[in-house]
């Protein structure tokens, strides 16, 4: 088996639908890559697509966590099942483009390089709205750095932009590192921990924007919020569990302002000034992240 797809899943069965799909209709032979998918503990309708789909399909391989561990946890058990000598990490909100699989197998194919690491696009389906948030995010850097400092080819440090929604590399090393630190209970943080493990052995990545996805989720402020109160936790785990490890939150440190300041700039936002809600943005995000380190590190004390 030349790939293995590696997906973890939570509670969003109809946007893992749409991502198995895509992968059924590749422009690569389905003899020579398998998708492993793990459930991680959803309870619900996640289970009936994915059993519809290893009846119907040959090269679905289904798993199911007993309960909801987190995506480090996941994927450690996609990786452990995978049969392929690549593992390709691609997100349950993704779709992939028809070449999508080809193309990370041919750079790897042309490069023959066993530390090497292929970091794909991700862009907004065509489908959905990119509202002014959407905007924003996409040149913020909080999600993805596609719009901001990436080129393409080599990402230095790698850990820097190892995007585990389209990223490939060779199974044995991720084997060899133990895969993800299972500590990291949210999306956040578990797979830049990993690669800054990985770049000790010589790890090394290149941006290949040829390798396209599309993020079939829309995002709004108040989700994202929510996310930056995990990631915020999450900044505080790394902390601890790797202290060497370049924590750059100062940006977002500067930006946990006030209550009265953030009513201030909300009256600024209102107004439909793009400058005025991009500090609007900064600044929920901002207060969101702030509390979520502080959450962290108060149970971190209690324990």
């Amino acid at each position: 088996m030349d790939l293995s797809v590696v997906i973890p899943t939570y509670k969003r069965p109809e946007l893992l639908r749409r991502c198995l799909a895509s992968l059924q209709q590749q422009d690569l032979d389905p003899t020579r890559f398998d998708v492993v998918v793990v459930d991680d503990g959803s309870g619900d309708a996640t289970s009936d697509v994915l059993a519809a789909m290893t009846r119907d399909v040959g090269n679905v391989v289904a798993l199911t966590q007993p309960r909801n561990a987190g995506p480090a946890a996941a994927r450690n058990r996609g990786i452990h099942t995978a049969s392929g000598d690549l593992v390709l990490f691609l997100d349950d909100d993704v779709v992939a483009a028809p070449d999508l699989l080809s193309t990370h197998l041919a750079i790897h194919k042309q490069r023959a390089d066993p530390l090497l690491g292929v970091l794909g696009r991700v862009d907004w389906d065509p489908a959905l709205t990119v509202t002014p948030f959407m905007h924003w995010l996409d040149t913020s850097g909080l999600q993805f750095a596609y719009d901001t400092w990436l080129r393409e080819g080599p990402v230095d440090p790698p850990y820097a932009a190892f995007y585990t929604a389209n990223l490939s590399m060779r199974r044995d090393l991720l084997v060899a590192e133990n895969g993800f630190d299972e500590r990291f209970p949210y999306p956040a943080f578990e797979d830049i921990e990993l690669a800054f493990r990985l770049a000790n052995r010589g790890f090394h990545l290149d941006y290949q924007p040829s390798a396209r996805g599309f993020h079939t989720r829309a995002m709004d402020l108040r989700s994202f919020a929510k996310r930056m109160h995990k990631v915020g936790e999450s900044a505080e785990l790394i902390s601890r569990a790797a202290p060497d490890f370049p924590l750059d939150d100062e940006q977002l440190a500067q930006q946990n302002v006030g209550a009265a300041e953030l009513i201030r700039r909300a009256a600024r936002a209102a107004t439909g000034s793009k400058r005025g809600r991009a500090s609007y943005y900064w600044a929920v995000v901002g207060r969101a992240y702030a509390r979520g380190r502080r959450q962290a590190a108060r149970s971190a004390a209690s324990h």
